[in-house]
């Protein structure tokens, strides 16, 4: 017994005419009748007595009508059920960030993700982009901001955004005042705090800036892995850092620190998922709201 049979057989017994349920049911009516006629066979009694007018429920028939009914009630409830349960989404979203673009972007997510998937449960990790990278491509994380340089291998690329690097220093200072760009020759005897890990991220994006200038910095005062190191040492004008400025947007806020963009010094970063992993509904979902994110606070984007 199929539910396609028990179908035909409720359109059959409703109508009371195997023609009306033929159109009814968009099907041949010699089909119709074959297919209650393999039930009626199945069950081993006849289901409709057929005369001029029309067919009628046989007491056996509307017996089977009641239950069929029922089936096929259940039926749509289930599968009611699956679609509203798929309707949902739902699950756990690692999402991995560079601890510049963390400290904003986290909490903003955090809000948007609880307004629009509240069953959306994100898992933040902190790193550069060959850890991300890496941890995307064994699944350790489902969606990730790269810098644009690492390689794409495995990976499923999106949005790529630029954001203008700055040297930040005590607020008040005469140098950050103004709006036109500092030229990387006026950093050159300035005392700078250099940032980052040779070779990746900003250190390598000033490092290759100032190669390509035949230039180098005289008065090299401290290196730090991180922003967060750097802050207070600029704070209490130990020296200048070069940072991207989202990254010194708090202490600029609070009136502590002061910031002045810096001629083609620009950090390219991208949107990437894991090309080795089908992303589930909450991971799309969390990839597209990322990328509305960094669309807005970066108008300026490409892909």
């Amino acid at each position: 017994m199929e539910l396609r049979q028990l179908r035909y057989f409720v359109s059959v017994a409703k109508n009371e005419s195997f023609k009306k349920a033929a159109i009814e049911l968009r099907i041949a009516q010699p089909a119709l009748s074959r297919q209650i006629g393999l039930l009626e066979h199945e069950l081993k009694t006849p289901l409709f007595t057929r005369h001029t007018r029309g067919s009628i429920p046989t007491e056996e028939g509307r017996l089977l009508l009641e239950e069929a009914e029922r089936i096929l009630h259940l039926t749509e409830q289930a599968k009611q059920k699956l679609l509203f349960h798929r309707s949902v989404i739902s699950g756990q979203v690692g999402v991995g960030l560079a601890p510049t673009l963390a400290e904003w972007i986290a909490p903003e997510m955090m809000v948007r993700v609880r307004d629009s998937h509240p069953d959306v449960n994100l898992r933040f990790v902190e790193g550069l982009s060959p850890r991300l990278r890496q941890m995307l491509v064994t699944g350790g994380v489902d969606v990730a901001v790269l810098s644009l340089n690492v390689d794409p291998a495995h990976l499923v690329l999106g949005t790529a955004i630029t954001e203008q690097l700055s040297l930040v220093g005590r607020a008040g200072d005469p140098l950050l005042e103004g709006d036109a760009p500092l030229q990387l020759a006026d950093l050159v005897d300035l005392p700078i705090i250099l940032s980052g890990i040779r070779k990746e991220g900003i250190r390598d994006i000033v490092d290759r800036a100032m190669a390509e200038a035949n230039l180098s910095f005289r008065n090299v005062v401290g290196e730090v892995e991180t922003m967060f190191m750097a802050r207070p040492m600029v704070a209490r004008d130990l020296g200048y850092i070069v940072s991207l400025e989202s990254a010194a947007e708090e202490g600029i806020r609070a009136g502590i620190l002061a910031s002045r963009p810096v001629e083609a010094l620009r950090m390219e970063r991208i949107v990437a998922r894991s090309a080795e992993h089908s992303p589930s509904r909450a991971v799309l979902e969390v990839t597209k709201l990322l990328t509305t994110i960094l669309r807005e606070r970066f108008p300026r984007q490409r892909g």
